[in-house]
C-alpha cells in the first residue's frame, strides 16, 4: 500500500463514510468541502492522482459515467469484492454487489456456451436499479413493455 499522506487518509475516511456512493472527481470535492468535519481537503488535481493510485491499488473502482468518457469512482467496500460480479446503476451511479453463487453460475455458464472466460475482478454490468426504473421508462420501451407483461399476468 506504500506511505500514506493525511491527504490520503482523509480521502480514505471519507470514501468510507460513503462506500455506497459513486462519485466523479468533481462531486467528490464538493462533497468533501462541505463536510465540516475534515480537517484538510485535497484539491481536484490531488484528488485525481490519489484516486488514480486507490483504483491501481484495487481499493477503488473506477468505470464510465452512463455512456460518457466521465468517470464515476467508489470505495470498494467489501473484502472479496474481486470474488464476484458488480451491476451499477447508469442512472443513479450505484454499485451493487451480486451474491457470489450467482456470479459463478453466471461466469460458468458464459464460459461453457460461448467459451469466453470472464474476469469477475473488473466486471461490472451497466443497467437501471430498482429505484431509478421509473425515471427511465420513457428512455427505455423495454422496461415499459416488460413491467406490462407482469401486470397483465
Amino acid at each position: 500500500m506504500g506511505y500514506q499522506t493525511e491527504q490520503k487518509k482523509v480521502l480514505l475516511e471519507y470514501l468510507s463514510q460513503h462506500s455506497d456512493q459513486a462519485f466523479s472527481i468533481d462531486e467528490l470535492a464538493e462533497g468533501m468541502q462541505a463536510d465540516a468535519e475534515l480537517s484538510s481537503v485535497p484539491g481536484k488535481s490531488t484528488l485525481y492522482r490519489l484516486m488514480s493510485q486507490l483504483v491501481e491499488e484495487g481499493r477503488v473502482k473506477r468505470f464510465a459515467k452512463g455512456h460518457s468518457r466521465h468517470f464515476l469512482y467508489q470505495m470498494v467496500s467489501c473484502p472479496h469484492c474481486t470474488e464476484h460480479l458488480h451491476l451499477r446503476c447508469t442512472v443513479c451511479g450505484k454499485l451493487y454487489h451480486m451474491e457470489d453463487q450467482e456470479s459463478a453460475q453466471i461466469v460458468r455458464t458464459i464460459l461453457e456456451r460461448h467459451h469466453f472466460a470472464v474476469d469477475g475482478a473488473d466486471a461490472v454490468l451497466p443497467g437501471c436499479c430498482e429505484e431509478c426504473q421509473p425515471h427511465r421508462q420513457e428512455d427505455h420501451p423495454h422496461l415499459k413493455s416488460k413491467e406490462r407483461n407482469e401486470t397483465d399476468k
